[in-house]
């Protein structure tokens, strides 16, 4: 928990008041928890599904847009 607002007197984490001069302490702000799936961030899966679609059509695509029309 922060230092008091009010006298800059350290406090506890499960003090509502500060023990020196009783002003209310401020309310910690919880942190965001990121989206997670198999321990890894979700804009981490975004990107391997990106790169998978990518191989995919360079693989099945690619060699028909190289080849000579007519055939």
């Amino acid at each position: 928990m922060p230092d008091c607002p009010s006298c800059g007197t350290w406090n506890p984490d499960d003090k509502r008041v500060c023990w020196r001069c009783q002003t209310e302490m401020p309310t910690p702000i919880p942190k965001k928890k990121s989206i997670r799936f198999l321990g890894m961030p979700l804009w981490t899966w975004v990107g391997i599904g990106l790169l998978a679609i990518t191989w995919v059509l360079v693989t099945c695509v690619g060699p028909q847009l190289l080849s000579p029309a007519g055939g």
